[in-house]
């Protein structure tokens, strides 16, 4: 990397040698890299880093992320059923499992709005929930629902 962004000392610097040492440092090494890498694009940065066998990638951001190919590719970008808002993009499984494979079923939760059903997953009965709402233990949605 320090080669390709035309700062070899920076490998030389005793801050930066090991890893700790560059967590210690970290703002440091920020301060350090950022006039380097804002001298190219970040297209020109992943070419060159590309060519000299460097792990790169782009940090986009969220509309970005929403157009990307490889993002749309490998599912990470989702439609999923909302229960308030309906259809939603929503970020997919980063990992992909041939066997075992997993899906997003559903949107993100409201707070509170699946607590019945969870505690019903584990015995709770209809007269214990009402007690755990009464008394603010659980959450409420808005609608009155839990």
């Amino acid at each position: 990397l320090v080669r390709v962004i035309g700062a070899p000392e920076l490998a030389e610097d005793p801050r930066f040698k090991e890893n700790a040492g560059r967590m210690t440092n970290l703002a440091a090494l920020v301060d350090a890299l950022a006039p380097h890498l804002a001298s190219r694009t970040t297209d020109d940065w992943l070419k060159l880093l590309e060519a000299a066998g460097v792990p790169a990638g782009p940090v986009l951001n969220i509309a970005e992320m929403h157009r990307d190919p490889q993002a749309i590719a490998r599912d990470m970008v989702v439609s999923a059923e909302h229960s308030r808002l309906g259809p939603v993009k929503t970020l997919g499984l980063p990992v992909k499992f041939s066997a075992t494979p997993g899906g997003v079923l559903r949107g993100a939760p409201l707070y509170g709005e699946h607590s019945r059903e969870v505690l019903a997953e584990f015995g709770f009965g209809d007269d214990e929930v009402q007690r755990l709402l009464e008394a603010d233990v659980i959450a409420v949605t808005g609608d009155g629902e839990a």
